[in-house]
């Protein structure tokens, strides 16, 4: 084969990896304008979600969500009476759970606190995704429950690797997969957002389902209202000291 020929071939092969790349940055930037302006999404450096969770039929469980950009988040669950608290702030996260009949603060695990991290950017894995050190690819178009969706795959920088579905005529997200390994074990779940709302001209999903992967059906989590920027004291995220022993009787 002569040289020019092969210099062609090379010249292609790259053409067509660059067009790839450029239709995934188009899809991404559809998706951005979709969901109300980049701009919009990257002014967001506060979040308050109030939402509740049907946890048996007839009974629902109350949960508000506090959330700093990159930084911090509180997680509220109020259950037959009693609160469940969990935060992140940082690189340290702690939770209580009087449920299981500890009143005082336990330190999350590293586990924990990772997956808490990917919750607490509230622009996502694909806004600047670069400068985030990730990667993505789209993989095309697929049928999902009879809606054509593109395929994202994107290489996390910590390794984990998250799947996005979005509606090809919408261009919002309708499901993410995400596969997560922590030392020998792998997990794998998706999240179906659906109820899409517009809260001070940027999109939120109002109905967001946890589901194992493959499942048919899972946990449906219903957001009643959004705050965007609000005040929020960050004392609330510091783990709060043991409570004092209880005094016995003389």
């Amino acid at each position: 084969m002569k040289i020019k020929t092969i210099l062609a071939l090379a010249a292609f092969a790259a053409g067509i990896h660059l067009s790839t790349a450029q239709t995934a940055d188009d899809v991404i930037n559809k998706h951005f304008e979709a969901m109300g302006g980049k701009d919009k999404i990257a002014n967001i450096k506060t979040l308050k979600m109030i939402c509740s969770v049907e946890i048996a039929p007839g009974m629902k469980a109350p949960i508000t969500m506090y959330f700093v950009n990159n930084q911090s988040m509180r997680v509220e669950v109020e259950v037959q009476g009693m609160k469940i608290l969990s935060a992140v702030d940082g690189d340290s996260g702690w939770s209580i759970n009087p449920m299981s009949g500890k009143k005082d603060a336990e330190r999350m695990n590293a586990d924990e606190i990772k997956e808490s991290k990917d919750q607490m950017d509230l622009s996502g894995a694909l806004f600047n995704y670069k400068e985030k050190g990730h990667s993505v690819e789209l993989l095309g178009k697929e049928d999902m429950e009879g809606t054509e969706v593109y395929k994202m795959k994107i290489l996390k920088k910590s390794g984990d690797i998250q799947y996005d579905y979005m509606d090809a005529e919408t261009y919002l997200l309708l499901k993410e997969t995400t596969t997560h390994k922590f030392k020998d074990k792998e997990t794998s779940g998706d999240v179906i957002f659906s109820d899409y709302k517009k809260v001070d001209g940027i999109m939120f999903a109002h109905s967001m389902e946890n589901r194992e992967t493959g499942a048919a059906q899972g946990q449906a989590l219903k957001v009643e209202s959004v705050e965007i920027n609000p005040a929020i004291d960050k004392n609330m995220f510091k783990m709060p000291p043991p409570q004092p022993a209880a005094e016995q009787p003389k």
